[in-house]
């Protein structure tokens, strides 16, 4: 069964780590003043403002900001900083710890933070959140979303109806398992130890500022590597500034989704709004969710409520 992590508590501890890209000072200072003004306490990585290259910092540094957070019982929540690119150069730090597997803990973020999804799903089964990162996002729409899930609130996800894009896809699909993230980080995980298990799973994806033809590249491998092979359908919320080139305008990132699922005979939804637009939705991933009127739907709470 998927682990749950404790709600957070109004008031409750959010440690920020980054363990990706370097981040902006003046927009993590901004995205910690909104969260403190949302009402709980706020700590930082000892390694958030580091910088080494492109990265927040030497991978080692990054990586022990991570465990340090996930095995501090005064913390809450742990926030990612930004995405970028980095989160995959950490997994095998992680490897050399054993977290606590009795229970998970909250872990937001979305873009590079796939990588971590993936590997917190795969190694211990724990619920994640795709969700808003600190140095952006948070506007008051999009932080009331990702607070009110986080304490455990559940319902309709997304603010307008899925689009059906083949003829396998109906308006509705009973309660299963979500898994996902970034079409980036779920095909560049396959081939590794920490590759990606969609069997009898919906997998989410979504991209931005892909040229359409990487779209296919990726969309290909993974309809050739087996991985839609037994998928119970594929929900794309967005492919953000992701164009075709100027003399093919008509063959867009949804012909190349559509076309894909298609050949693997996998039912495609389109319109999530949980990527790189604006709106950020916050999505539980590795729980049962349900597509119900060509809406998303959680049940009940992504969190542990009592105890």
């Amino acid at each position: 069964m998927p682990k749950l992590a404790p709600r957070l508590p109004k008031g409750g501890h959010v440690r920020i780590v980054a363990t990706a890209g370097r981040v902006d000072p003046t927009r993590i200072e901004l995205g910690i003043r909104t969260i403190r003004a949302f009402g709980y306490h706020v700590s930082v990585g000892k390694h958030l403002y580091d910088q080494w290259g492109y990265l927040a910092g030497h991978d080692h540094d990054r990586a022990q900001d991570l465990i340090d957070a996930l095995q501090d019982h005064d913390v809450d929540a742990v926030f990612l900083a930004r995405g970028g690119w980095g989160s995959s150069r950490l997994l095998p730090y992680l490897d050399q710890v054993s977290f606590d597997t009795s229970q998970a803990k909250i872990l937001l973020g979305y873009s590079d933070i796939t990588a971590l999804h993936l590997y917190f799903q795969r190694r211990y089964n724990w619920v994640t959140f795709h969700g808003p990162v600190v140095e952006m996002d948070w506007s008051m729409e999009n932080g009331r979303d990702a607070f009110a899930l986080l304490e455990g609130g559940h319902g309709p996800i997304g603010d307008g109806p899925l689009e059906p894009m083949n003829a396998w896809a109906s308006e509705s699909l009973p309660e299963v398992q979500w898994i996902g993230g970034n079409l980036s980080l779920v095909a560049e995980s396959l081939g590794t130890p920490y590759a990606v298990n969609a069997d009898n799973k919906v997998l989410y994806l979504e991209e931005v500022s892909e040229p359409v033809y990487r779209i296919d590249r990726m969309m290909t491998h993974l309809w050739l590597s087996g991985t839609l092979a037994n998928v119970r359908g594929v929900v794309f919320g967005e492919a953000t500034r992701c164009l075709p080139p100027d003399n093919i305008v008509e063959y867009t990132a949804e012909h190349v989704v559509a076309d894909i699922c298609q050949r693997a005979h996998v039912p495609l939804w389109w319109g999530l709004p949980a990527g790189h637009g604006p709106r950020k939705v916050t999505l539980p991933m590795g729980l049962p969710l349900a597509i119900s009127e060509h809406r998303v739907w959680l049940h009940s709470p992504a969190v542990q409520v009592d105890g």
